[in-house]
């Protein structure tokens, strides 16, 4: 069982962004619980490498004023695709030409969907293709009129960087409500409200929410682990990423929300979640995926152990992530006795018994890896010895064995 009270290191999502913001600032800007993830490692070198002041400490990151001058030409981003695309649009707009490249994993993720708007705004891509590396100029760009296809935080936010760089307004609309961190932190800087355009950002701290992504396998072990009664201080809770909360809550769920307040133009909250022997099954549309897009392979074990027929649609967007998360999701569960059925854009799910399977396959997929632990976890009742932990899952949640040692009763 998982007991006790437990604080989560910053949001990942958030922290990229941050760190982008910061490298603008017109003074100095100290931000405390930055995530430790390697994504955000990623983008942290890249700006490093660009002449951006950056000194870290045990509790902080300060960030000084500095001049763009890049050091480099190629740009390594590793598995992290929201450094790769805040990049393109960020880096050109900059004053900086090189090549943006990944691992295996990430130079299969598409990035057309962003290039071709990037283009029309006048950034210079050298080499129009679906695929990294990308290579690219310094670009002046121009002002935009434009409303996301694809329902990608990641592309609108690429898209904002690059307008931020010029004077002239630019309109970029959101259809799909994807997380609004970019717009909360503007907002948050005294940036313009309607639109988007350069604005001067003066020395400010900021405090990263504990990260909801995160969160959701420890609550998930919690929901699913006879006698288990959990608290987690201080996480984000923002309305666009908590959707699986919501949907939890929905199927019956033992989550209390407390101490509910504003910081930083985010919402945070204390969750308290505890052992729930009846859950029910429930059916995702595309409202629900967008808002809980990063929480779908763990909320698959949930939709085992739930009484009833779970479907998940309209979820296409899931086989662009790190994997094709539809078929990784769907071959694991698979694998551990699941009733589990695939479909072109989603899965359904038969309430099953599951036994953990050494056979899995993380696909090269930290959220996939860490819905695999969490299956062991509460199909075993062991903790994890310490040589059969998975180096992947550092990728976004490097604390995760540690803070699930904590809370192991």
């Amino acid at each position: 069982m998982l007991k006790g009270i437990i604080q989560l290191k910053g949001d990942k999502s958030i922290s990229h962004r941050i760190l982008l913001f910061g490298s603008l600032v017109s003074g100095r800007c100290n931000i405390y619980n930055l995530s430790e993830c390697k994504d955000v490692q990623r983008t942290m070198n890249i700006l490093k490498k660009c002449n951006i002041k950056i000194i870290k400490t045990k509790n902080q990151i300060t960030i000084f004023q500095s001049k763009i001058d890049q050091k480099v030409k190629r740009f390594y981003c590793g598995n992290s695709g929201t450094t790769a695309r805040f990049m393109l649009g960020f880096l050109p707009t900059r004053g900086v030409s090189g090549m943006i490249y990944g691992d295996k994993s990430l130079s299969k993720r598409p990035m057309q969907r962003l290039v071709e708007p990037l283009i029309k705004m006048n950034i210079k891509i050298k080499a129009i293709k679906d695929n990294l590396p990308i290579c690219f100029e310094k670009s002046q760009a121009t002002p935009f009129d434009y409303s996301i296809k694809n329902p990608s935080a990641q592309i609108k936010t690429a898209l904002v960087f690059a307008a931020l760089s010029t004077n002239s307004k630019s309109y970029i609309k959101d259809p799909f409500h994807t997380r609004d961190h970019t717009e909360n932190i503007i907002k948050y800087l005294g940036g313009p409200k309607e639109y988007y355009s350069k604005f001067k950002i003066n020395s400010f701290n900021y405090t990263v929410p504990g990260d909801i992504s995160s969160a959701s396998f420890l609550i998930t072990a919690a929901l699913l682990s006879k006698g288990s009664d959990l608290t987690i201080r201080k996480v984000l809770f923002n309305e666009t990423r908590i959707g699986y909360v919501k949907i939890l809550k929905k199927m019956g769920a033992k989550i209390t929300i407390l101490n509910k307040k504003n910081q930083a133009c985010e919402t945070i909250a204390d969750i308290n979640v505890k052992h729930t022997k009846t859950l029910k099954a429930v059916s995702l549309g595309s409202s629900d995926i967008v808002s809980m897009i990063d929480e779908i392979p763990v909320f698959a074990l949930v939709a085992c152990y739930a009484k009833g027929i779970t479907r998940v649609n309209n979820a296409a967007e899931l086989r662009y992530k790190e994997s094709d998360r539809i078929k990784s999701i769907v071959y694991n569960v698979k694998k551990c006795g699941g009733n589990i059925v695939e479909t072109h854009d989603g899965f359904i799910i038969k309430q099953s018994i599951l036994l953990y399977n050494t056979s899995i396959n993380h696909f090269m997929d930290h959220r996939i890896a860490m819905m695999c632990e969490i299956l062991k976890l509460i199909s075993t009742n062991k903790f994890f010895d310490i040589n059969q932990r998975n180096k992947l899952i550092n990728t976004s949640f490097p604390e995760f064995y540690e803070q699930i040692g904590n809370i192991y009763v």
